[in-house]
């Protein structure tokens, strides 16, 4: 379990705040915290929502929520239970990091900042469509202001404003590659994402249990002759465990992490 430091601001809150990480499975909602006696979860840093349904009649007159879903099926005796999504909030989060300084070899740990805010829909934008209760729903935008990395006091900013930690930490690794190298899942050399798509973050498939196929697969054919089908774990891109290898004997499915050597 990791407790990471946020600060998070909405109409009525500016209060320094602790997620914890339980850094279970991706389908397990391994993130959440816990304001004013209300507990939001969720499985990336992009989308919390209230993990008890029936605190949503207190929680809506503390914070803004999305209701969306649910549905009542008369044919059968099955329904869909309503979501209450976080909307209308900054949050700014630090998740310590393990970086491997290449100057001495010696491990220093880093810090990934990230800020990001949800602001009402500008509905002059695109959207997928939305339903609750047979009206459409609008989820707010999405604005990035930063996504960096401080280490040894430097700071390293991606120029890509984004939530997608794949997109993020590939822009950080090119940066940084000829004095660190990220000590994580994403730098792996026995990890991959989907090649049938992935979330923001949390997604990476961990195929450690399968090194000698791992060092096999030079793209997306080997992954399917070599990977497919394979008991793997999902993990988050900034997980570590003592299985690390650095990512530099295959390209893998997704290719080398640029800048890791």
């Amino acid at each position: 379990m990791k407790r990471w430091k946020a600060y998070f601001t909405d109409a009525l809150h500016q209060e320094e705040i602790q997620i914890i990480n339980t850094e279970e499975a991706y389908n397990s909602n391994p993130l959440f915290f816990t304001l004013e006696g209300i507990r939001f979860q969720g499985t990336s840093l992009g989308e919390f929502y209230l993990a008890d349904p029936t605190q949503y009649l207190m929680a809506k007159e503390r914070f803004c929520l999305l209701k969306w879903g649910g549905y009542d099926n008369p044919r059968s005796l099955t329904a869909s239970p309503y979501c209450y999504s976080l909307q209308r909030y900054t949050l700014e989060v630090e998740i310590p990091i393990k970086i491997l300084r290449k100057g001495d070899g010696k491990e220093v740990q880093g810090i990934l900042h990230i800020a990001f805010g949800y602001v009402e829909h500008d509905k002059n934008k695109n959207q997928s469509q939305y339903f609750c209760d047979k009206m459409r729903v609008y989820w707010d935008d999405e604005v990035v202001w930063d996504f960096s990395l401080l280490v040894d006091g430097r700071r390293y900013t991606s120029d890509k404003k984004t939530l997608d930690f794949e997109t993020a930490l590939q822009d950080i690794c090119k940066q940084i590659g000829q004095d660190y190298t990220i000590r994580c899942c994403f730098t792996c050399q026995y990890s991959e994402y989907s090649p049938y798509g992935n979330d923001d973050y949390g997604t990476i498939l961990c195929y450690v249990r399968h090194k000698e196929a791992c060092l096999r697969v030079e793209g997306k054919d080997d992954f399917f002759e070599y990977l497919e089908g394979e008991d793997c774990d999902r993990r988050q891109e900034t997980y570590w465990c003592q299985e690390y290898e650095i990512r530099n004997k295959s390209g893998g499915y997704r290719g080398f992490v640029e800048g890791v050597e």
